[in-house]
């Protein structure tokens, strides 16, 4: 009663069907300047076929007096073309951290995504969108973070000192020794 699975099935979009724009990555791509304008070319592939090419422009009160993200070109088979506001709040210590103004409900937010069909980019909870993992049995979830802590084990630096590389592969084996654990729970329960 009430356990994975059991229930009625929602038809509801998860993120990872969805296009996802993270302010955080448009920080790190030097994209969030103040007094500058500038572009960048995406491309987001799925099954080796291009699901959408769009071009993100963000001003930083260069020539709009509020900054914003103006997003074009297609995605799913649609034209996108939105404006999306920023609001920037600076630190205490320095600097200044850029939050996205939800076109659907006017809360800010760090993350964008786009569910396919729709035409224009809000937050999470603008959209009513689930994450994936909280459809997800335990098992899938543990599988999850073992791709999610391959792939960071696969981006690191040679240069990545060793007890930080010691504790990332420590922590994939504890995953790995997890999710074997709930597959034997599962064979017990079925045998």
């Amino acid at each position: 009663m009430g356990g994975y699975g059991s229930g009625r099935r929602s038809n509801r979009w998860t993120t990872d069907d969805c296009l996802r724009i993270n302010l955080s990555n448009l920080k790190q791509l030097g994209m969030l300047q103040r007094h500058c304008m500038t572009r960048r070319d995406q491309v987001w592939s799925q099954y080796g076929q291009t699901i959408a090419e769009l071009t993100l422009v963000t001003d930083v009160h260069c020539l709009q007096p509020s900054p914003r993200l103006t997003i074009t070109g297609y995605a799913f088979g649609k034209v996108i073309n939105c404006v999306v506001y920023l609001e920037e709040q600076l630190l205490p210590y320095g600097g200044e951290r850029y939050y996205a103004l939800c076109p659907r409900t006017g809360r800010r937010s760090t993350a964008l995504v786009l569910p396919p069909g729709q035409a224009q980019f809000a937050s999470v909870s603008g959209w009513n969108v689930a994450y994936g993992s909280q459809r997800e049995c335990p098992i899938h979830r543990g599988h999850r973070a073992i791709d999610k802590a391959q792939k960071r084990l696969r981006g690191l630096s040679k240069y990545t000192r060793k007890p930080t590389r010691e504790r990332l592969v420590d922590r994939l084996i504890d995953r790995q020794v997890f999710v074997e654990e709930q597959i034997d729970k599962l064979a017990q329960m079925v045998f």
